[in-house]
Parts: structure tokens; sequence; C-alpha cells
């Protein structure tokens, strides 16, 4: 299953692991499990606001030079963006941290609700910028400090981001590169900006701060017991039931579509065969009735006019149907300026002078078949509608109207009826439209 396979992953990664397990600095475990929006969260201890060395240029570990830190003042939009995340954070509010910062898994998101019932508060002390990949992108390091509810100490931390402009101008959070998409993979990074976080990663400036912040880290640590406490024990626990949880409803999740997708394909292939079943006995229906004419047709008549059929052979006789031009009936006998017929299953008389014997049905049937077939629209093929016209769930007037298709639009042709019907897709549904107005 894709979930749990992810969730393995990440959690046999060496980092996550030995930050669930040891817990020994609060920022690396919610870093390298929740992986913050930007590429790898790292933790680190020291006073990062009261001033990291920040010179010009850097020489980093590769021994190239480097861009240097620069400061984010307050009430710039990069400081506001921070803010209401880290706002949207702590309240568990993924729906709104999905405006400013995607995209965000399904398993950040259950690792963001759960923070957010342990966490009171973030405190942005300082952000750091350097240039990104391209001008319009900034590497973004942040020194937090982590409210967590019942502890008197904050935990201090080092989270990154990688933010970019959209085309207005905008600033968001690009979350292809946390820590949770860099170990998943679920979706594909650029090479480009992945080089330049790593680079960044290793340059002097960096790596001091990072150093500062875990030395205040574990400054706190050794003399707060409650803060050590909670940190090296209470939170790992809690992070291993979720974990545990997490896994246990990512199953039932997987368990529950893969369900629901059999009972869709379950249903589709039972209509489908009572479609072919319906059809199969339209078609031997058919048949049987054509097999029917062809041994009748020297017994076959058709009216000349629109004419009754009587009980009796009587013109005082009562009407048991009245005729319209051209309908066949059968010969049963003749009695004298009458003949007595057959219709459907009704048995009656019409004036012999009304009544025309049908020389050939099966030539005429042949005819007209071919020119209904000849003048019927090619099946699997689009045709442009002439007229507006009806689209109905069944093969019937009666039948309830499911959509309006409009003169100029397309319909896509699925399969031509004897009865006068073709069922037709127009857009996402399928339907019924009398077989004239696909001409």
């Amino acid at each position: 299953m894709k979930f749990l396979d992810e969730i393995k992953n990440f959690f046999a990664n060496k980092r996550h692991t030995e930050a669930i397990i040891l817990a020994a600095i609060v920022v690396v475990i919610l870093a390298l499990v929740m992986g913050h929006a930007g590429g790898s969260t790292t933790a680190a201890s020291g006073d990062a606001a009261s001033g990291t060395a920040v010179s010009d240029t850097d020489k980093g570990s590769s021994g190239g030079k480097q861009t240097s830190y620069k400061k984010e003042e307050k009430g710039s939009d990069l400081h506001d963006l921070l803010t209401e995340y880290y706002k949207d954070y702590a309240a568990g509010n993924t729906d709104d941290i999905e405006k400013i910062a995607s995209p965000v898994s399904d398993m950040e998101k259950s690792y963001i609700r759960f923070m957010s019932g342990l966490l009171d508060s973030y405190d942005i002390k300082q952000i750091y910028t350097k240039d990104g990949a391209d001008k319009n992108s900034k590497l973004v390091s942040v020194y937090v400090q982590m409210h967590f509810k019942d502890l008197k100490s904050a935990a201090p931390g080092l989270d990154f981001f990688y933010v970019q402009q959209d085309e207005n101008g905008k600033l968001q959070i690009n979350n292809l590169y946390s820590s949770f998409n860099q170990t998943n993979h679920e979706n594909d990074m650029d090479p480009t900006v992945v080089s330049a976080i790593a680079s960044f990663e290793e340059q002097k400036d960096v790596v001091d701060l990072q150093t500062k912040v875990q030395k205040e880290y574990n400054e706190i640590s050794l003399s707060d017991k409650d803060f050590d406490e909670f940190m090296t024990k209470t939170y790992p626990d809690k992070v291993k039931a979720w974990q545990s949880d997490y896994r246990k409803d990512a199953k039932k999740a997987e368990e529950k579509a893969e369900k629901k997708e059999a009972e869709e394909k379950k249903k589709e292939e039972e209509e489908k065969t009572k479609e072919e079943e319906a059809q199969k006995k339209e078609d031997e229906k058919k048949s049987e009735e054509k097999t029917s004419d062809d041994t009748s047709d020297k017994n076959t008549y058709k009216t000349t006019t629109e004419t009754n059929l009587r009980k009796k052979a009587s013109i005082d006789s009562k009407i048991i149907k009245t005729l319209d031009k051209g309908t066949k009936v059968e010969k049963v006998e003749t009695d004298g300026k009458w003949m007595k017929v057959k219709y459907k299953d009704k048995t009656g008389y019409i004036r012999k002078m009304y009544l025309k014997k049908v020389k050939s049905s099966s030539s005429d049937s042949s005819d007209s078949s071919d020119s209904s077939s000849s003048s019927k629209p090619k099946e699997g093929k689009k045709i442009v509608l002439k007229d507006t016209v009806n689209v109905r769930k069944k093969p019937s007037t009666d039948s309830k109207r499911i959509n309006l298709a409009y003169a100029g639009d397309k319909v896509l042709v699925i399969r031509n009826r004897d009865d006068g019907w073709t069922k037709i897709q127009y857009h996402s549904k399928k339907g019924y439209v009398k077989t004239e107005y696909l001409k």
C-alpha cells in the first residue's frame, strides 16, 4: 500500500529514527518527523537573535565564495508570511497553511494537527535570508522559539524554508523542498534547487547559527528538568503513538478506497451485463418478428387509408381499433366484401377495399433497413448537433431528461438502436437521443 510504504520509508530514515528515539533536540524531531515547509529544518542552539557573526562573504565547507546572511525586518512581506504560517501551524489549521505553503502531504497534515495539541504558540526571534536558485527565490533560516503547553521554558530551534515569488510578486512557501518530500519523493524536485540547498547547509554562517541555537537548547535542557523530561521521554512517546495511529488510519483509508473501487467496478460490470442481455433479447425479438413476417408474406396486407377494425363484418359492428394508413395486418379469411384479419393480439374485420396485399415484406424490410442503416450516425464518432435535443435516461420519450444538448455541441455516438434511438455521450453523461436528430 502506497501510504504505508511512504510511512515505512519515512521512519526508516536514520535521521528521523534518531530524532524520535533519542529526542536529543526537539527541533530535530519537529524538522525531521514533521518537516516544516522548508527543505530540512535543522535544530541547533544558541541565541540567534543576539547576533551570529554575519560578514559580507563567507567561505563554505566546499571552499567556494558564498552570499552572507541578511536579516529580515519585522513588517516585511516575508516576515508577515512566516508569522501567518506559524500561527496556522500552532492552531493546526492545515487549510490555511495550504494557501501559503504547498504541496502539503496528508501525512504532514496529520502531524501538524497532532502538534497543535502540544503547542501553544511559536515566537519568531529572527529571520535570515540568502539568495535562492533564481532571482525570485530565497533560502530562509528562521530562529524560532516553540512554547509547549505546561512547559515553562520555550524550545529554541532553527527552521528552513524555500520561498518564491509567484507571477504576481506574491511570496509563497515551496513545500516541495520540505524534509517530507525529500524523504518520500512524492513529488519531483528541481535538481538545481536541491543543489542550492545542499550548498547552503554547508556554508559557515549557516553552520555557526546552527551551533549557537543548539548550545542554547543544551543549556535549557540542563537547567530545566521538566523541559528535559518532556523532550527526552514524553514527547518521543507521543510521536510514537501518533505514528502508530497514523499507520492504522492510513491502512483503513487504503482498504476503504480499494473496497469502494471494487464495488464500483462490480456495479459497472453488472450494468454492462444487464445492458447486453437486454440488447440480446431485443435482437432475438426482432429476429423472431422478421421470421414471422417472412413466413406470412402471402397473407400480409396493409391498410390504404385510416380504417376501422370491427368486431363483425358490418359497418354497424363495434369498432375494436382504428388503424392508421399503412398498418400491416395478417389475413385470416375472406367474408364477402370484408376480410377477417389479425392485428397483433386482436382479430376483427376490415372492408377489403381498404386493404392492399403486401407483395414482398422481406424486400421492403431490406430496403428500409438499408435506408435506415445508411442514415444512422457512425458509432464511435463525434458529430455536431444541428438541433437542440433532449438527452434522456432511457430510449423513450416518457423517460426522464438528464440533459439538454444544444445545436453546435458535439456528442459521441456509442450505439445505434433499431427502435429509432441512439445511445450517446454528451460531456460526462450517457443517455439516449432520437436518431432522426443526429442525421
